[in-house]
């Protein structure tokens, strides 16, 4: 068995998955914070000095659903795995927010798409030179991801 302890919560104006915002691209002007337990907050050491974070989360008004899905940006059944559906197996969640300040063990960032209470279970800062690809090639969602800044997350 795998456990991981929060090491603290996202707040948001989002109380209800339903009109948020799909991805934190679709949020930028979401401001937000992360609220870690006092304990941590000497890992956040020149955290400061970098724009954008990884937020990594665990989901915790998502249930694990079915392996085959329909996305919010599509009408046709894909398999989980080749989506960005909170109903994996496992509802871990990856959101890249903008850094705005670190204050004791609180960081104000902005480009949240989480809902309010979720637990922080890690955070990375974001670096171009290691985690910015050319992708070659985005599958189904080559046609439909311009839509993510109109699209919203409904009932499913």
């Amino acid at each position: 068995m795998i456990a991981y302890e929060p090491i603290g919560v996202v707040r948001s104006p989002f109380t209800e998955r339903e009109g948020m915002p799909l991805q934190s691209v679709a949020a930028a002007e979401v401001h937000g914070r992360v609220e870690l337990e006092p304990r941590y907050a000497p890992g956040l050491r020149d955290l400061d000095g970098f724009s954008h974070l990884y937020l990594i989360c665990h989901l915790h008004r998502s249930m694990p659903g079915d392996l085959e899905v329909v996305p919010y940006l599509d009408d046709t059944v894909r398999g989980v795995f080749a989506t960005r559906s909170p109903r994996h197996p496992n509802p871990i969640g990856i959101s890249v927010v903008r850094l705005l300040a670190v204050e004791d063990a609180t960081l104000q960032v902005r480009g949240v798409d989480l809902l309010d209470g979720t637990p922080v279970l890690d955070i990375k800062p974001y670096v171009p030179a290691f985690d910015s690809f050319a992708a070659e090639r985005t599958g189904w969602l080559a046609r439909g991801a311009e839509r993510v800044h109109e699209v919203r997350a409904d009932q499913r």
